[in-house]
């Protein structure tokens, strides 16, 4: 899982400084953002749209099939812990590959910007705060992907509702309201805003994001605590 989380960064970095080394002096010459923002964006264009929930989608399915097959469940509740410990180790784990693989990308941006000599200040901020940023705007689909995977012991359901629900992200993301009731957007809104004024959906996304995150692993815990595990 964590060679997941790594290389699917590091594949769109790879990406994002070829095409800003490609076009530098031709079709970004004239452009009135910094090299920095460009670079930025080349290496974040196809992230928040679609590769990111897919991944998370991909990285909570297997952290979850590792119990959800062979009677896994059954052997792992033998040990002296409870059922809610299990669950929330299990969320942490999930929200730490999550993490990984936002620093990953924002981290192999910066040494991007480094190696190939972007002209002016690092933007930090704009790097790194966005990472932390879509993180929290991540947790709603961290939360429904986390319980649908602990829900269900096929692997392909979890799978199949993820890349379905991401599908239309884009286009809801484009709608003023919306995007409220839908949360696989707000990522995108949380990378696009600082280029893109009609993304920018303000603090009222992130207050959503948490409250919705909690109501559903609220909901998840107690559903796992009541399941018959027999």
């Amino acid at each position: 899982m964590i060679w997941i989380a790594v290389l699917v960064p590091l594949f769109l970095v790879v990406q994002g400084v070829g095409n800003f080394l490609r076009y530098r002096d031709t079709v970004f010459a004239g452009s009135t953002r910094t090299e920095w923002e460009i670079l930025y964006e080349q290496c974040m264009f196809m992230y928040p749209t679609m590769l990111m929930p897919l991944v998370i989608t991909v990285l909570i399915a297997l952290l979850a099939r590792v119990e959800n097959v062979h009677g896994g469940w059954k052997q792992l509740l033998t040990f002296p812990v409870t059922r809610g410990q299990v669950y929330v180790a299990k969320l942490v784990i999930a929200c730490m590959l999550v993490l990984l693989n936002m620093a990953v990308l924002s981290g192999g941006t910066l040494a991007g910007g480094w190696i190939t000599g972007a002209e002016g200040q690092a933007p930090y901020g704009l790097l790194l705060g966005r990472g932390a940023l879509a993180f929290v705007a991540a947790l709603p689909i961290i939360a429904i992907q986390f319980v649908l995977s602990f829900r269900f012991s096929h692997i392909g359901i979890p799978l199949t509702l993820g890349v379905g629900f991401a599908a239309p992200a884009i286009f809801a993301a484009n709608s003023e309201k919306l995007w409220i009731f839908y949360p696989w957007p707000y990522p995108i809104t949380t990378f696009f805003a600082p280029s893109m004024e009609r993304f920018d959906k303000g603090l009222l996304m992130y207050g959503i994001a948490v409250t919705l995150f909690v109501i559903i692993m609220t909901f998840g815990l107690r559903e796992f605590k009541n399941r018959d595990m027999t």
